[in-house]
């Protein structure tokens, strides 16, 4: 068995949509509700495990969307 999640998986996870960059291409990028694996890796909250400081963060991130302060984000945003 794998224990071990796909891309497209963790991009469920992550409330990934695609977002078309300009009207009549196909150039895409990715907008999500929390931020990607490979961004979430490089962030200074992964600390190997889900800390206090992760629980706090999350919960004011989710709070604001609920309130319809916070939108999707892209990769570059969430640096």
């Amino acid at each position: 068995w794998d224990d071990k999640l796909t891309d497209d998986e963790l991009d469920l996870v992550c409330g990934v949509y695609k977002i078309f960059t300009a009207p009549g291409t196909f150039q895409q990028s990715d907008a999500s509700w929390w931020p990607k694996s490979s961004t979430w890796k490089n962030s200074p909250l992964n600390v190997g495990y889900w800390s206090p400081s992760c629980e706090r963060w999350f919960q004011l991130r989710l709070a604001a969307i609920r309130a319809g302060k916070e939108k999707v984000k892209t990769a570059g945003k969430w640096r």
